[in-house]
């Protein structure tokens, strides 16, 4: 059995066993992310990085080997959450919550290949957030 496969089977069976769900958060809005990662731990989540793009997104993933990366689609120096979804997809089998303040249909169809595991507009409700993370876990 691979590494990989033998890393995802323990983090399914930590959160099949109620454990913390690990995240990534990419933002390139530092408010936003301190906001984000206060409503994460105040809920018993554990974050494990926040990155502002694209590349430091894909890298904290490769590193930390989240469960769920909660992803902005516009992130800083220009670059794209679709871009970083699509690596970290592709190379981790890693899927992302998306979080944007214009979530068309467009941009649901461009990012159902990575699997999306739920859609969130700007400005973050709890609720919502709570909810998408709920699917983290199934």
């Amino acid at each position: 059995m691979g590494f990989a496969l033998f890393n995802r089977m323990l983090q399914k069976h930590r959160l099949a066993a109620g454990g913390p769900v690990k995240i990534l958060i990419v933002e390139d809005d530092a408010l936003i992310a301190m906001h984000l990662e206060h409503l994460l731990i105040e809920s018993g989540h554990a974050v494990c990085a926040i990155a502002r793009d694209a590349d430091l997104a894909v890298e904290q993933g490769q590193f930390h080997k989240p469960d769920v990366v909660l992803m902005d689609l516009r992130l800083a120096r220009g670059t794209s959450g679709s871009d970083a979804a699509r690596r970290l997809h592709r190379c981790h089998r890693i899927r992302c919550i998306f979080i944007s303040g214009n979530i068309d249909q467009a941009a649901r169809c461009e990012l159902a290949p990575f699997e999306p595991i739920d859609f969130i507009d700007k400005p973050i409700n709890p609720f919502h957030l709570r909810r998408a993370l709920s699917k983290v876990r199934h």
